[in-house]
């Protein structure tokens, strides 16, 4: 049950995370925002399923009823540089506009299992205006594009691995001996196009083979942190030089290839949803870290030095531009709230960071600052051709890019004789864990985008296009892509769909690929450290300030636990703290928040289905000191492992060795159910079994009950049944239900005595799969305690025995005038049972004169579902099923001296269940609706039998034990 509620939430979760994803740079009112408000729980569950994933049902993790939202920090990442896209929207030509308005029909797919949106051409425009249509679009993503690309393409490469002609110290202190100078000139080019070539490589790959007709790839920016990590074992291994950075470029295209060929085997095998059960506060305990990291790359990028306080006391001149832009943001951001503490102008932060590079140029022009100078003082990154001499300068961009040697250095430098394989086998745990954090990301993007764009697609035909893309861009050295969220709903409000336009966004970023990184060489290091700042900070404080309140003290600590591990030491220890925290927390929590008892009572309450006994061992029953108060019940819960089986002895003892003057008699039977124990481990499965002997030895319990729960035994390997059972017949070998009830079928025509009870069946352990057989035999030994001939039931034994004896040698038994009288007889005594009133002496025989004889072969139906109630039958020999037909499996066997369909006929319904024959041959006796009522007017004493039996029938139902499992208004007040 928890399990299930706690799924519920936590996808419930998924769903509301990608809102708060966008909070910082889109606004909380941005239609980008999932297109609206968020729907609650009760109108999601009525939207039409998406495959996979639109079951915003899915953890993300389970947590308790406190929640936090993981991605609304994670896509700060991707989404910095846009805004309200409505906003943006209203800025395209008017046609654009339009086109974004028009109507998109369903089109069936090839593969059925996912549908795509099909754009609605205009019939009086032609291909050339649709096309023109898309323009605006294409060259929107492409500046977005260039814009993310600069800031994270330059931080690829850890500051201490310096550009050729950097001021940067080579042994910073705190880089413990990595500093030195990077082989190649343009690092920060190089970089850019990294970020480039996998975006193009996941553009190209999407636009084929995703069921979205208007997806948007990017580069896997947040795994920035992983590459530094990544680029100091290489040069712990070989040092600066081009082997080096060789073995680097393998790695990050085999850490690539890893994450295709993980994403392409969950698609493949169906299980998109594993990425789901990701621990939420170590996720958090991540993202915070990585703010952190990002924070720290921003200052260093700022300062082109590592991050040591005399390096930013030094350089501080340039790090206060970053500073100042960064509170005049955070400034203008508190400013601008509304009443509610929401941001009024959600283009306020894309807006401010294309404003830097402008405001920073007129700051220049107005102090008189010429650019050389400005460029010498770091202020700007370096030109690509910085080592070339000036009079082998080109003069204009395109000859410059032209004349570029190094415009391919992310192939040319590979050299796979020199690559490092010890370097390959040391980095093995970062790439898992870069693996690992690279999973999170798809569950997210995509349940999102499908429903920003009212579009059904399939989680594990996206896992596997995320696998193409991620294969083919490491096998030529390119860094992980994925599906981006924010520029993909970006581009699919502006108008573009298809593949031609898919495939001219990658055209305009390999254009990009080639310019991009000297358009870089005029923007000012402030604007990519401010943003890097912004985004580091607003990390940080989601991922622990905002999350405070939200996590018990354990996890809230295991957060921190992370965030400190890795400032300090990696990723890669920081995932191994996670995998600590994760198993510390889930072990700890089991202990101490989940009893395994759920609760304790006496069977006072409880019946079972044996609802014809005897008046005499009825009032055995209900006796105060010999009764049913004598039966212990005792139900589990959850996982029992070795980590609560102390505390459930323990109980258990407690229960057995009451002391207290006003204590309860000590129980004659107990039972125990384990309908809810979700898994037994084999430790907690032997101290069952010891258990189970001290009950009966040490506190001379009678006899010890097992309810399993299902026919399939217990939720363990550990043979427990056997250890339990001290009868083969009740133990290991537990029939199904239905085989049960066939085999019980069969004995009706079986002249071996029908249920003679042994002394030994009420003594003893005993394995049962359901509570209400556990309470039959509980009862039945309570009455063979004190009457155990009470049990033989003679007298129905003896007629039922002869009948069956007279039935199989009659030669006509349904004209057998013998027979008929035996069925009579049969008749009134199971009739004077069923009635909860004393009937008088001839009442049952007038009621049988208006029943008429029935008789059904097997497999022959009673009735059907739905059909009209228009009769009441009393079965006297053979056995009936009743089967629900909307639910797979719900049956439930009528045996001999029961009536059906009572109900129905008093409350003039349809029949809710369909009946057959289960035996060979049944007999029933009926009365029709129209005797029925016919008795109301003329003997409404005597019809007033049946409502009495319909009122006993529904009593019995609403006590059944099986109610009694959860906690039901099931007792009448």
């Amino acid at each position: 049950i928890k399990q299930s509620a706690g799924t519920t939430a936590n996808e419930d979760s998924n769903y509301t995370i990608m809102n708060k994803m966008k909070e910082e740079f889109l606004g909380e009112e941005s239609p980008l925002l999932l297109s609206g408000p968020r729907p609650s729980l009760a109108q999601r569950a009525t939207t039409p399923p998406v495959a996979a994933i639109s079951t915003p049902d899915s953890p993300l993790f389970h947590m308790s009823s406190r929640r936090f939202e993981v991605s609304s920090t994670m896509n700060r990442l991707r989404s910095s540089m846009v805004g309200d896209t409505t906003s943006l929207l209203s800025s395209l030509p008017l046609e654009s506009r339009q086109q974004t308005q028009e109507t998109y029909d369903s089109e069936s797919p090839a593969d059925p299992s996912s549908l795509r949106r099909k754009h609605k051409p205009s019939h009086q425009s032609g291909w050339l205006a649709q096309a023109l249509s898309q323009v605006p679009a294409v060259a929107l993503i492409g500046m977005f594009h260039l814009m993310i690309g600069i800031p994270f393409g330059v931080s690829y490469f850890p500051l201490y691995w310096s550009s050729t002609g950097s001021s940067s110290n080579q042994e910073d202190e705190d880089t413990q001996g990595l500093g030195g100078s990077f082989p190649l000139p343009g690092k920060e080019a190089l970089g850019i196009r990294m970020f480039l070539f996998s975006t193009i490589i996941g553009q190209i790959v999407f636009t084929q083979t995703s069921g979205f007709t208007n997806p948007i790839g990017l580069q896997m920016v947040e795994n920035v942190p992983f590459c530094h990590e990544l680029s100091a074992i290489v040069i712990r291994h070989q040092g600066h030089g081009t082997d080096a950075l060789s073995t680097l470029i393998v790695m990050f295209g085999l850490a690539s290839i890893v994450v295709g060929i993980v994403f392409y085997i969950l698609g493949r095998m169906e299980l998109g949803r594993i990425v789901y059960f990701f621990p939420t506060h170590v996720l958090i305990g991540c993202i915070g870290g990585i703010g952190v990291f990002i924070a720290k790359t921003g200052v260093e990028v700022t300062i082109d030095e590592g991050f040591t306080l005399s390096a930013i006391v030094d350089r501080f001149y340039l790090f206060r531009v970053v500073l100042a832009f960064e509170v005049v943001l955070r400034v203008l951001e508190q400013v601008t709230k509304d009443a509610n503490g929401k941001a009024k102008y959600t283009l306020l932060s894309p807006i401010y960071f294309c404003l830097i590079t402008p405001v920073f140029y007129a700051t220049m022009a107005l102090f008189r600052v010429p650019i050389a100078e400005a460029e010498q003082a770091g202020y700007f990154f370096p030109s690509l051709d910085e080592s070339e001499t000036s009079d082998q300068q080109s003069t204009t961009l395109w000859s410059s890019i032209l004349a570029d040697n190094h415009l391919f250095d992310m192939w040319t430098v590979v050299n796979f004789p020199t690559v490092s394989w010890a370097a390959i086998g040391d980095a093995v745990p970062t790439l898992v864990a870069l693996t690992l954090f690279s999973l999170i990301h798809v569950p997210i993007n995509i349940p999102a985008f499908a429903l920003s764009t009212d579009t059904e697609a399939d989680m594990n035909n996206e896992l596997k296009a995320h696998g193409y893309s991620n294969i083919i861009a490491g096998l030529m050295g390119g860094l992980q892509n994925y599906l981006a969220y924010t520029q993909s709903v970006l581009y699919d409000k502006s108008g573009g769909t298809g593949k031609p336009s898919g495939f001219a966004v990658a055209i305009v970023t390999v254009l990009l690929f080639f310019v991009g990184p000297t358009i870089a060489s005029y923007i000012p290091r402030c604007m990519a450290g401010t943003l890097l700042l912004h985004v580091g900070i607003d990390l940080f404080l989601e991922g622990v300030f905002d999350s405070f309140g939200k996590f018990d003290a354990l996890e809230y600590c295991g957060i921190w636990l992370i965030v400190c591990v890795m400032t300090l030491y990696g990723m890669e220890a920081a995932m191994v703290a996670g995998v600590i925290a994760a198993v510390s927390t889930y072990a700890v929590q089991s202990v101490a928040y989940l009893s395994p008892i759920r609760g304790t009572m006496p069977a006072t309450t409880l019946r079972s289905s044996k609802r014809s006994r005897d008046y005499r061992a009825q009032s055995i029953l209900s006796s105060p000191t010999d009764g049913r108060s004598r039966i212990l019940v005792v139900q589990l819960q959850g996982h029992l492992f070795f980590g609560n089986m102390a505390h459930f002895t323990s109980s258990m003892h407690s229960l057995m060795t009451k002391d207290t003057p006003n204590a309860d008699p000590a129980p004659i039977v107990v039972i125990v159910d384990f309908s809810l124990v979700l898994g037994i481990d084999s430790s907690a499965a032997q101290a069952i079994s010891k258990l189970k002997d001290a009950m009966l030895t040490k506190y001379q319990v009678e006899v010890c009950i097992f309810v399993t729960g299902s026919s399939e035994g217990f939720p363990t390997e550990f043979k427990l049944s056997d250890q339990l059972s001290s009868s083969p017949t009740t133990g290991s070998n537990l029939p199904g239900a239905l085989e049960q009830v066939e085999e019980d079928a069969a004995l009706t025509f079986s002249s071996v005595g029908v249920g003679v009870s042994k002394r030994d069946k009420f003594t003893g352990s005993h394995v049962y799969f359901s509570l209400d057989e556990a309470l039959i035999l509980a009862e039945d030994a309570l009455i063979s305690r004190k009457d155990p001939t009470l049990l033989s039931n003679a007298d129905e034994m003896s007629m039922s025995t002869r009948f069956l004896s007279h039935y199989e040698a009659s030669n006509d038994p349904h004209h057998d005038p013998a027979l008929m009288e035996e069925e009579k007889e049969m008749f009134v005594h199971y009739l004077r049972n069923i009635c909860p009133i004393h009937m008088a002496e001839s009442d049952p025989e007038y009621l049988f004169s208006l029943f008429e004889r029935e008789v059904y072969k097997q497999g022959d139906y009673v009735w059907k579902q739905h059909s009209a109630s228009d009769s009441v039958k009393l079965l006297i020999f053979g056995m009936l099923i009743a089967e629900l037909e909307n639910e797979a499996g719900t049956t439930e066997t009528i045996s001999t001296g029961n009536t059906i369909g009572e109900t129905g006929l008093v409350n003039n319904e349809p029949r809710m269940s369909s009946v057959r024959c289960l035996s060979r041959e049944a007999i029933a006796y009926s009365m029709s609706r129209h005797v029925f009522e016919t008795l109301i007017v003329e003997h409404p004493r005597i019809a007033r039998y049946i409502d009495l039996i319909c009122i006993n029938y529904l009593q019995n139902r609403v006590l059944d034990p099986i109610n009694r499992i959860f906690e039901t208004r099931c007792l009448p007040i």
